[in-house]
């Protein structure tokens, strides 16, 4: 059994760094809201680098796996369009445009040079549909964050990067399931920081707006990076990948019904963050399940406890 200490250690290491430069951050750049926005999402890469030095499984330079792919190309670059995005450089039509260009490329980036990408291979039209998926997230939830404030997508998407690495690990992939550690703990303490200082302003300032989105918007890539490692590398099943990448869009669906229901008791339960988040996070739970249940049972088999033998009588 593989000693937690260092998975707890990284976890911590990169909750606490990231909250404290978040809020450090929010402080410094409290009157210029595109900077504070801009200080959450540079707390979430520092957090996420403390816990991979802690955990030590920093990507190789340059990244020969897929998994050094998506830590040191995929991520980054969705983190430098946030950034685009909050200090304005970038909206509107080129924005999407430039999103999705990433999307489209990013499972050719996270599968180059494996066999997925060779003939027989990962169907063209799944990657395709794979790609089309992410960018439609991408697109529709960190803008609808950034006009409303919804902090709710971010925190499903938090428990969903742990449940995607705890998956691939108890899959029999350690490496790729911890690396999800630092993720979601740096994800988490960025997310506290930023609701704190909405918190304190009495309401979602434009900052907090932005930084959120920027959070999502960095979430939704992280977590379709690691559940594509996970499949194509790992041993995780098309259905868990399938339940871990809707999650976050079932605790945002109910948001979006909302704009088309007159007030009334169905309205505000599904505008209930509880609610939401149940809903996020009832997948995640079905996954994490069934994920135990086949470590139980290949666990078994390999350690020889199959089930106990049948005594017929007069044996």
């Amino acid at each position: 059994m593989p000693d937690a200490w260092p998975v707890v250690r990284a976890a911590f290491g990169a909750l606490a760094v990231a909250w404290a430069l978040a809020a450090v951050g929010g402080r410094v750049s409290r009157r210029e809201p595109a900077l504070a926005a801009v200080a959450v999402l540079m707390a979430f890469v520092w957090g996420v680098v403390a816990g991979l030095a802690l955990l030590r499984a920093l990507p190789a330079l340059p990244p020969t796996t897929g998994l050094d792919r998506f830590l040191v190309i995929l991520l980054p670059v969705a983190l430098a369009i946030e950034a685009e995005a909050a200090v304005g450089w970038l909206g509107g039509f080129w924005l999407t445009v430039e999103r999705g260009c990433v999307a489209l490329l990013s499972v050719a980036v996270l599968l180059h040079g494996s066999v997925w990408m060779e003939a027989g291979g990962a169907p063209a039209a799944a990657i395709l549909a794979a790609s089309l998926f992410l960018w439609a997230s991408w697109e529709g939830q960190s803008g609808e964050v950034r006009l409303t404030g919804d902090w709710v997508v971010a925190s499903v998407l938090v428990v969903a990067i742990a449940v995607a690495g705890l998956s691939i690990a108890m899959a029999g992939w350690l490496k790729g399931g911890m690396v999800a550690v630092p993720i979601s703990a740096a994800l988490a303490g960025a997310l506290v920081a930023a609701l704190a200082s909405g918190a304190a302003a009495g309401r979602p300032t434009r900052a907090a707006r932005d930084g959120l989105a920027g959070l999502t918007g960095a979430g939704i890539v992280a977590l379709f990076g690691l559940v594509v490692v996970g499949r194509c590398f790992g041993r995780l099943g098309s259905a868990a990948a399938l339940l871990i990448l809707v999650s976050p869009l079932l605790a945002a669906l109910p948001a979006g019904i909302c704009r088309f229901l007159p007030p009334s008791a169905l309205e505000r339960l599904l505008r209930s963050a509880r609610y939401r988040i149940l809903l996020g996070v009832v997948p995640l739970v079905i996954v994490v399940l069934a994920a135990k249940a086949d470590f139980d049972s290949r666990m078994g088999s390999l350690l020889g406890e199959g089930p106990a033998p049948v005594q017929r009588p007069g044996n």
